[in-house]
């Protein structure tokens, strides 16, 4: 299709706000990753991920949860009309974390002609339906991978779609310290348009560690980006439960070469097994987030305390933290 339209300028400032905080190419919105209680945490989650948005983060952690679990969340980036949600189910299965996942990303946009004539309105949309699975590897690590389809329509008549795969290990150093990695999108992930266009989405590897302190009641968090070769952002954050029904959490990113950074703060509650979180991206060069979020547990409904809570081991006892 000769495309003789292009998207408002308001569209195009969006996307590019993002893909300037996130990476640049497609679905770069996704790479801010999911739910209020890791991002409340400044996005230092790779190495706890231990709860239902786990295969967004280290899909290795779907094998510390031992219940079935919903989730879902729902923002608007830095304020800017760009839409971000999720939905995802996770489960455990013959000693094997299952999940199921739906994210997606939109914004809306107005079309100009060549003339600068205004024409109609469209969305813009980016999806991804992930499938996770978590194990147990040897009583020494627990590993993950994600296998993702994405879909994107420009809201012209231009369609888009490919496949992504990632890959997560954590591993217990002791009772207190665990480290976590995870490669997104590994060697990129191709997209095709209908057009005959080709778009590439970028990788990213983190790398982080958590200390859980006083039967795990205080978590400390730092990650590291990696986008190829060349340094990303950095994130660090903590986790305080004052009673097992209220958390509080707050985290820092540090950008641009440790030049640039802003705060995060949220707060969380848990009440017979649904967890309500909220969290507020402090980020002044692109606008403030409000992130919104719950979690459903059937274990928790049924009053079944989680097993092993007070730490994270990759042994044959399952845990979780929230």
């Amino acid at each position: 299709m000769k495309r003789a339209m292009i998207v408002s300028l308001a569209l195009i400032l969006v996307l590019s706000a993002v893909a300037m905080a996130d990476g640049i190419g497609a679905f770069s919105a996704f790479k801010n990753g999911v739910g209020a209680r890791a991002l409340a945490m400044g996005g230092a989650f790779v190495a706890v991920a231990d709860d239902a948005t786990a295969a967004c983060w280290n899909p290795a952690g779907l094998a510390l949860l031992n219940d079935t679990r919903l989730a879902g969340m729902s923002t608007d980036l830095y304020g800017l009309g760009v839409t971000h949600q999720y939905v995802g189910a996770v489960t455990t299965f013959a000693n094997l974390g299952v999940g199921l996942g739906w994210e997606r990303a939109a914004i809306d946009g107005q079309a100009v002609d060549g003339e600068g004539t205004i024409g109609e309105t469209f969305t813009w949309t980016e999806q991804a339906i992930v499938g996770s699975l978590a194990t147990n590897v040897m009583d020494v690590a627990m590993a993950g991978a994600n296998v993702k389809y994405y879909m994107a329509d420009s809201g012209l008549g231009d369609t888009a779609s490919g496949f992504g795969f990632d890959l997560g290990l954590l591993v217990s150093l002791g009772d207190m310290f665990v480290i976590g990695v995870n490669a997104k999108d590994l060697a990129g992930s191709a997209l095709d348009w209908s057009g005959g266009a080709k778009d590439t989405i970028t990788g990213m590897y983190k790398a982080g560690i958590a200390m859980k302190l006083a039967d795990n009641k205080l978590v400390l968090a730092t990650d590291v980006d990696f986008d190829g070769s060349s340094l990303g952002d950095t994130h660090v954050g903590v986790e305080f439960k004052v009673i097992n029904e209220l958390a509080l959490r707050g985290g820092v990113v540090l950008t641009n070469n440790f030049q640039d950074y802003y705060f995060t703060v949220g707060a969380g509650i848990n009440v017979a097994g649904l967890y309500v979180d909220a969290a507020y991206v402090l980020n002044q060069t692109l606008g403030n987030t409000l992130v919104l979020s719950a979690e459903f547990s059937l274990g928790g409904l049924l009053g079944e305390e989680p097993v092993g809570t007070e730490t994270v081991k990759p042994a044959t006892t399952p845990t979780t933290g929230k």
